[in-house]
């Protein structure tokens, strides 16, 4: 008969016990700052991450607010036109008239459809003038207003949804000139 060779298995228990008996070097306090650091470096990612969607949400739905704004700035030109026609027919012609009703109705109904869609007039007349709604054509002496307040509109302005696409043309208010008497 022949031998087996028998090959020594070391046991579990035996393998802690040798691993006990051997002087590690105690890496405990490296490996618990890694793991701060890790975490930390974690939170840090986890908090950019959420602060990325948060601001990808918002640039969506700032996208989806302003999305008409091309269309909105091209029909501020036929707004101007139908105004400059309502203009004209009122001077030429009776409030009764049944054109120039029909001519008002239709660009009350465009005003009102564009505003559902958040498109709305700037007021400006008697207004302090500000730049971020008010482009200044002109500037005329007023001693009934104070300087920068908005005397004239030239040419309505407009916002969509809050922000100005359109400044209002306008004449502004300015402190008269004192004429100096010559001292000859």
């Amino acid at each position: 008969m022949t031998k087996k060779k028998s090959k020594k298995h070391t046991e579990p228990t035996e393998m802690a016990e040798i691993l006990s008996k051997q002087q590690l070097p105690d890496k405990t306090p490296d490996l618990q700052t890694d793991r701060d650091d890790l975490m930390a470096r974690l939170q840090r990612v986890s908090a950019d991450y959420q602060n990325y969607q948060k601001r990808i949400q918002r640039d969506i739905e700032q996208a989806r607010q302003f999305a008409n704004e091309d269309i909105m700035k091209s029909l501020l030109a036929v707004i101007d036109d139908m105004e400059r026609a309502l203009q004209a027919a009122r001077e030429n012609h009776s409030p009764e008239d049944p054109l120039l009703q029909g001519m008002e109705l239709v660009h009350n109904k465009l005003l009102e459809t564009l505003g559902s869609f958040g498109l709305q007039a700037i007021e400006a007349e008697g207004k302090q003038f500000d730049p971020s709604e008010h482009l200044a054509m002109v500037q005329e002496e007023s001693d009934a207003h104070p300087p920068l307040t908005v005397l004239k509109e030239l040419q309505t302005g407009y916002t969509l949804r809050g922000r100005t696409i359109r400044p209002s043309a306008v004449v502004v208010s300015k402190e008269p000139q004192i004429d100096q008497p010559d001292d000859e």
